[in-house]
């Protein structure tokens, strides 16, 4: 009877567990502008010139098993080209982070650390480099779901300084979540990486408007 007991309580509380796992992805385009100030190798430049039409994508696990963070992978590559200056960063963020509000008072919170391994192609007029960077960072995901709609609006924030290398990279987002399991975000991103890494010693921004799909199950 014992035995029976605790099989049927371990089946209810894993069921109970499976019912709040989530899992979330979103991809989508980034269109930025590119600022480059620095050295590469000893060529230096200062400008300011039009980003590609970029990527960025995104999945989050999350979990109820308590003290254990959730997981979160994020990507982007962002490249601008210019008379003087091509410039093309890939990044990938691994990100470990706890839920703080939980859509309590329409708000959601989480706060976490990340951890940047960015691949760094630059031409600064015939001089070209590739250097590989990683990075830790702090983050800080806030989000206010309007009340009766189903539209959140907030941001995330990515930054720490580490030597001489430094990032920050800030996210306004708004976010329209359908009946179904797809909806639709769009925003504003601005990031900022300053870079003494071997042969680049510079300060390079990508800036613009981004537009997206998510799914939430």
């Amino acid at each position: 009877m014992k035995k029976a007991l605790i099989a049927s309580t371990l089946i209810l509380a894993s069921t109970a567990h499976a019912d709040i796992l989530g899992l979330t992805a979103e991809v989508g385009q980034f269109s930025p502008d590119v600022s480059f100030d620095g050295r590469i190798n000893n060529q230096t430049a200062d400008v300011d010139f039009s980003g590609e039409d970029d990527t960025y994508y995104g999945i989050a696990f999350e979990h109820p098993v308590p003290l254990i963070p959730n997981v979160r992978l994020q990507g982007s590559s962002m490249e601008g080209r210019s008379s003087s200056v091509d410039m093309k960063v890939d990044s990938t963020d691994y990100t470990l982070y706890y839920e703080i509000l939980d859509g309590l008072a329409w708000i959601d919170l989480d706060v976490g650390i990340s951890i940047r391994d960015m691949d760094i192609d630059a031409r600064v007029n015939s001089n070209t480099t590739s250097e590989s960077v990683v990075l830790p960072t702090g983050y800080l995901s806030a989000y206010f779901t309007i009340p009766t709609l189903p539209i959140q609006i907030g941001g995330e924030i990515k930054a720490l300084s580490a030597g001489d290398s430094s990032i920050s990279d800030t996210t306004f987002k708004i976010k329209y979540q359908s009946p179904f399991v797809v909806g639709l975000e769009g925003g504003y991103r601005n990031a900022n990486f300053d870079i003494d890494e071997g042969s680049i010693d510079s300060e390079i921004e990508f800036d613009g408007f981004f537009v997206g799909v998510f799914a939430d199950f």
